[in-house]
Parts: structure tokens; C-alpha cells; sequence
């Protein structure tokens, strides 16, 4: 259930914009938080939450953490790594955190699915449930919640679908072309996903 006052983080994929999509018939008042920490698809991320937002009437937050980001891959033997900042969510969430309480929000929303439980060590249960404790123990306290964990990421699409998520306007590829490459490992869990729920995209959606 959405708090009386919601940061929902966005990531412009499929799960954030059916969370997004979830809670907006709530009583909630919504405030949708895009953070930029120099991922090499945070263009089109940012681009793609901004367009969810925007069908929705909510207006998108930014945080701009690029250059922490950059700071990092430089440190980084594989200057092209996709993602610069270890244990992302360590950072994003106390950001997040910070944000809703400037807003006067009591919840955090991210927007995990079931499969990305435990696919690294910050989308760890173990970590989740720390995080929880420490949100809680702030004053005033703030609520992590994961209202879609429960459901593998084939299960968000359908719930998705049917809730009349624009799935062809959100961006999942780690590369971070405007049109997916269809080789990384977002783009064939993406793919294996949509399969998996019987679902099409549209043609030229990916990379030939």
C-alpha cells in the first residue's frame, strides 16, 4: 500500500512504470525521483521516466549524480562498465530517503521484481531488511517498500498490460542507444520476460 506521500524511484523500465501505474488510482500524493549516478543508459532512462510521468499527469525529479559516477568508472580497470557505482542501492536509497523527508513523504517505493531479489548483494533481502530498519529508525521515520517482488518480471508485464502501462515507452538496455541493442543482459531478460508472458513489442523495437 502507498503511504499518504510516496517517492517512487524510477528507473524508466518496465517495473517502476507499472508501480507507478499501480498506485496512481491511490489516495497517495506521488512523487516520482529519477537518480542519475552515470549508468551509460541514464539518458534514455531519464527520457523514458519522463514520459511515463508525463502520461500521467506527475511531474519527474531529478537527481544528478553523474559525476560521482564518472569519479568511479575511472577507478574501474573496464572503463566501460554499465554500471559505475558498486551497491548502487546503498546510495540511491539513503538519497531517496533524504528526498522524502524534505518532501515530508513517510515512503520510499522501489521497484524490484521477484528476480532481481538477491541478482546483486544491494537487492539483497538481507540488505533490503537492513535498509528497512535504518529508513525506520530516522526522524521521521521512512518506509522502504517493494510492492512487486512478489511477482517475476513476465507476471509486472502482464500486470502491466492490464493496467494500461505504455510498456513500448519504457527502457531497459544497459548499452543506452536509443533502440535497444537486444544483446545485454537487461535486453534478454527483457526479451525472455515478454516471451514468457506472451506478450509482443513492437517491431524495431530492437537492434537487428
Amino acid at each position: 500500500m502507498a503511504g499518504t506521500s510516496s517517492v517512487v524511484l524510477m528507473s524508466g523500465g518496465i517495473e517502476s512504470a507499472a508501480l507507478l501505474y499501480h498506485w496512481r488510482s491511490s489516495s497517495a500524493l506521488l512523487h516520482p525521483l529519477y537518480i542519475n549516478y552515470g549508468q551509460r543508459g541514464a539518458a534514455m532512462e531519464e527520457q523514458a521516466s519522463d514520459k511515463i510521468c508525463t502520461k500521467l499527469g506527475l511531474q519527474l525529479s531529478r537527481i544528478d549524480m553523474s559525476g560521482v559516477g564518472e569519479q568511479f568508472r575511472a577507478l574501474q580497470r573496464q572503463a566501460k562498465s554499465f554500471v559505475p557505482l558498486p551497491h548502487r542501492n546503498l546510495v540511491i536509497l539513503g538519497l531517496a530517503a533524504s528526498y522524502a523527508s524534505q518532501l515530508g513523504s513517510n515512503v520510499v517505493a522501489l521497484g524490484l521484481n521477484k528476480e532481481d531479489l538477491g541478482s546483486y548483494s544491494s537487492a539483497s533481502q538481507t540488505f533490503l531488511d537492513s535498509f528497512r530498519s535504518t529508513a525506520a529508525s530516522l526522524q521521521p521515520p521512512v518506509t522502504l517498500l517493494t510492492p512487486l517482488s512478489h511477482l517475476t518480471k513476465a507476471e509486472v508485464i502482464s500486470l502491466g498490460k492490464s493496467l494500461g502501462v505504455p510498456l513500448g515507452d519504457t527502457y531497459s538496455c544497459m548499452v543506452g542507444r536509443p533502440v535497444h541493442c537486444g544483446r545485454c543482459h537487461q535486453c534478454r531478460s527483457r526479451q525472455l520476460a515478454f516471451a514468457s508472458a506472451s506478450e509482443q513489442e513492437p517491431a524495431g523495437f530492437y537492434e537487428k
